[in-house]
């Protein structure tokens, strides 16, 4: 059962990532997230949403919906793309050994998602687009504070 829910829908690239940090942020307010899970959350979403506008979309615009939401003490956040299928079982483990300035640039976007997640699911389709799930459990002690934005969409007019 969800207990909070907040959307944002955007179209856009990396420069709405402060837009989406800002999200989180009050989503996090809004549900009553432990302060120590938030910095798990905000940057796995922004890992995300990085990949998603570099990869799905090569740097061009796209259209984005995020959804934040809790389910009892965990929280679940959702994120669907139209750009370009994406398979995680394409992506190399990341070398983690060498030194830094022996390593390749980029590559730990999904390794970090998957380390600071409880969860992480994609799913790709021609059809409906690609779909990333991810999951952080035990991290909201209690229900949303009073007077959030619970049941509010955070969604643009048109």
């Amino acid at each position: 059962m969800t207990q909070f829910r907040r959307e944002l829908v955007l179209t856009g690239t990396k420069s709405e990532l402060p837009r989406i940090s800002r999200f989180v942020e009050e989503a996090c307010d809004g549900a009553n997230v432990d302060s120590a899970a938030r910095f798990d959350l905000q940057m796995a979403v922004d890992e995300a949403c990085c990949n998603v506008f570099e990869h799905a979309y090569g740097g061009s615009a796209g259209e984005l919906d995020l959804r934040f939401e809790t389910r009892g003490r965990d929280v679940v956040i959702t994120l669907h793309d139209h750009g370009r299928a994406f398979n995680p079982e394409g992506v190399p483990p990341p070398d983690t050994t060498s030194p830094l300035e022996e390593r390749p640039v980029g590559g730990l976007g999904l390794h970090l998602m998957r380390k600071l997640m409880d969860k992480v699911f994609f799913a790709f389709s021609p059809e409906r687009g690609n779909t990333l799930v991810m999951e952080k459990h035990k991290v909201v002690p209690g229900g949303p504070k009073r007077g959030s934005s619970e049941g509010r969409s955070a969604k643009p007019s048109k």
